[in-house]
């Protein structure tokens, strides 16, 4: 089935609200069917009490480790990867860890203080809480490089809320860390889906189309993509032509092609990603009366290198919002360094940062249960240089990073980039978290009264 409805909100990824949750926001879910209805019950996914009984009757507290308090002067920076070793995001997550080992690589000498602690979260999350218990309580670990499913990141922040431990999120959704889901200890490493597609639409505008057709995968990544574009295009003055989600299994790439054929749109923005992407660009690229129309979207649009090849010359001409110039060599690098086949050169970017903020902590692992809000304060105030150029955090600890517009060509069958133009430092709004603040609005001028018109007696 093919939806043309506005995005979804509060899907359960498959898991259900547990009796007795404790909400963050104070609620108290599951003691009436009334607060059972109650969307914020409904978007719950693991509260902090579910988490301490599901670690206490699953695993037993290993008795050959350490605490960090009797870890010596000196401890190892323990940071633990919670990754999916099989199930649609294995290759991203692998992608990522390979970025990290390449940095662990490059800085041999440095990263001899990093402990590594690598644990599967099974293709739908299945043992996403088990390796919670094991990391978070039985290893004690300082950083903790949550799960890349949006499932699997709400899970690890309310592990994780009341611990000493630092979150780096790697899911995009805005709920976390800048949205609702925010906590003093949590840092987003990836950009989220208002930085990969609001950027964009301005640009689009001016550059490519006056009209847009919005598409993409009819799930919350896609869903939140499409909205944030949209929302870029219509306040940038652009004008809105019709919007077609693909709900997986049920509709047809073709369906979507054939409305865009059909619509008198001079621009499509799709929202999709991996297998689906390269479906929809070699759809649209056969596809007579559309193959003409141009097309934009987010990196994963034409991912390198898994993406861009599974296209192929469909890739050609497509215009994305990317973080990172020259993939190319990133993945080369990886590939030399680790022998690690990389499917997302971004994942890769990510995981060699991640490499770098642990190098900036590494020093302060000695005083880390005694000295953590400094500690966070400290990464707060980081600024670094990886191969998605200069990073800081903004106050709600979503990364500041710049944008560009990319666009892929083929030569001998190998894709390569081309940087268009640059769309300088891309910054999030406050999704709920109120650290930076909603933004102030304008003072609204003073209108004047409108005039009274009295009737005269005839």
């Amino acid at each position: 089935m093919v939806s043309a409805s506005a995005a979804p909100s509060g899907r359960l990824d498959g898991t259900g609200v547990t009796t007795g949750s404790i909400l963050p926001e104070g609620l108290f879910c599951g003691a009436s069917a009334a607060n059972d209805r109650d969307p914020q019950c409904a978007s719950a996914i693991i509260s902090r009490r579910d988490f301490m009984v599901a670690s206490t009757a699953g695993l037993v507290v290993s008795t050959l480790g350490l605490s960090r308090a009797s870890q010596g002067a000196a401890p190892k920076l323990k940071i633990g990867f919670i990754m999916p070793e099989s199930g649609p995001l294995a290759g991203e997550a692998a992608s990522l860890f390979s970025g990290f080992q390449l940095f662990m690589n490059e800085h041999k000498t440095d990263a001899a203080g990093f402990e590594v602690l690598k644990r599967d979260s099974g293709p739908e999350d299945q043992k996403t809480l088990e390796a919670l218990a094991d990391l978070v309580m039985n290893q004690e670990v300082h950083i903790l490089v949550s799960p890349p499913t949006l499932g699997g990141s709400e899970k690890a922040v309310h592990a994780v809320s009341g611990a000493k431990i630092l979150l780096l999120v790697t899911n995009p959704s805005v709920r976390l860390v800048g949205g609702e889901l925010c906590m003093p200890g949590s840092f987003r490493v990836c950009a989220n889906n208002y930085q990969a597609a609001y950027p964009l639409a301005s640009w689009a505008l001016r550059n490519v189309g006056k009209k847009i057709f919005v598409t993409g995968q009819d799930d919350e990544q896609g869903n939140e993509q499409a909205d944030y574009f949209a929302l870029g295009f219509d306040k940038a003055g652009g004008a809105f032509g019709d919007r077609v989600m693909l709900s997986e299994g049920f509709g047809k790439v073709q369906t979507i092609v054939e409305g865009i054929r059909k619509s008198d749109s001079n621009l499509v923005f799709a929202a999709f990603r991996g297998a689906a992407a390269a479906e929809f660009l070699k759809a649209m690229r056969g596809a007579s009366g559309s193959s003409g129309v141009p097309i934009v979207g987010p990196d994963s649009l034409t991912q390198f290198p898994q993406t861009a090849s599974l296209a192929g010359e469909a890739c050609k001409g497509i215009r994305t919002l990317t973080t990172l110039a020259d993939p190319m060599t990133l993945v080369d690098r990886v590939k030399k360094s680790t022998g690690a086949a990389v499917v997302s050169a971004v994942r890769a970017a990510e995981g060699y940062d991640i490499g770098t903020i642990a190098l900036h902590l590494a020093p302060q692992a000695d005083r880390w249960t005694t000295d953590f809000p400094n500690i966070a304060s400290s990464l707060e105030a980081f600024e670094f240089t990886g191969p998605r150029g200069t990073i800081t955090f903004d106050l709600n600890h979503e990364i500041v990073v710049a944008t560009m517009v990319q666009t892929l060509n083929m030569q001998g069958g190998r894709p390569s980039q081309e940087i268009l133009t640059q769309l300088g430092l891309s910054r999030t709004p406050d999704f709920g978290c109120g650290r930076i603040g909603f933004p102030k609005k304008p003072e609204t001028e003073a209108v004047e009264d409108e005039p009274i018109w009295e009737e005269k007696d005839e």
